[in-house]
């Protein structure tokens, strides 16, 4: 992995206007997976630490933080049988763990990535519940009422409108559904989000302030750095210690914050499931 990799999306977004902001996502991480053909990297999330992690097969140890992120943010939310959708599945490892332990009926992770969903489907393709798709969160690829839970983790920062991909969720939710988001965002731009919740259509069942628990994962990555206990195969930004420590320094200040909601979209007579 390459510095320019971890560090060079921040001028290009920088200088790109507001409507070329997804194009400059897409070619990053293309050029980004188009170097991980032969790496094990399966996560790219800062990853969440309880201080009482729940217990995992042995297989998924290496990978408790990552996975922890997507237990908190799903907040216990039931996918037995359901059809569920990861908007923006990257490099695949969270909804593979999911469509394993959780028993969905079906699980579609789309990415808008063509580099990413080309990955995954080859390295996923024994998971017999599971497939990838291309497509934009601010245009979802499916049609109305496709799904009973929607997911998103660490990437909705990266879209250009959370309102319309709000609307997109809304739309392509079952009557009853589940919408699970995770990410983070500096303190101003949190309290635009809140309020986009309060105005999609969905009812806000729980909205969590998780900073503490990201930043006990990333203390415990750089302190692995540190003691040269880490596998660089593992953690895709690992050998970037200054970025890591500069995105430490921010939640610690308090200049960032990660919070997780869970949101459901009422049944037709107006309450919910």
């Amino acid at each position: 992995m390459t510095q320019w990799d971890i560090e060079d999306i921040t001028p290009a977004l920088r200088d790109s206007p507001p409507d070329r902001r997804n194009q400059v996502w897409r070619d990053w991480y293309n050029h980004l997976i188009s170097q991980l053909d032969n790496c094990d990297y399966r996560f790219m999330n800062y990853g969440y630490l309880g201080r009482e992690g729940p217990e995992l097969e042995p297989s998924d140890e290496a990978d408790r933080i990552f996975i922890e992120l997507y237990q908190v943010t799903l907040g216990g939310t039931d996918l037995t049988d359901k059809d569920v959708l990861d908007i923006s599945s990257g490099l695949g490892g969270g909804a593979y763990w999911i469509s394993r332990t959780c028993q969905p009926s079906s699980l579609v992770g789309m990415d808008l990535s063509p580099e990413a969903v080309g990955l995954c489907s080859k390295r996923y393709s024994d998971q017999h519940n599971l497939r990838f798709v291309v497509g934009d969160a601010e245009s979802l690829p499916f049609p109305d009422n496709s799904f009973d839970v929607v997911y998103n983790i660490e990437a909705s920062h990266c879209y250009t409108n959370f309102d319309v991909f709000l609307s997109e969720i809304f739309r392509v939710l079952r009557a009853g559904g589940v919408f699970c988001w995770s990410d983070f965002q500096s303190r101003t731009s949190m309290e635009k989000i809140e309020s986009d919740f309060e105005n999609s259509g969905l009812d806000i069942v729980s909205l969590n302030d998780i900073t503490d628990g990201v930043l006990r994962s990333l203390d415990l990555v750089h302190k692995a750095i540190s003691e040269d206990k880490l596998d660089s195969n593992q953690i895709i930004w690992s050998s970037d210690t200054d970025s890591l420590q500069d995105v430490i320094q921010e939640f610690a200040g308090g200049g960032r914050s990660y919070h997780c909601c869970n949101l459901s979209k009422k049944n037709s007579i107006g309450s919910k499931i």
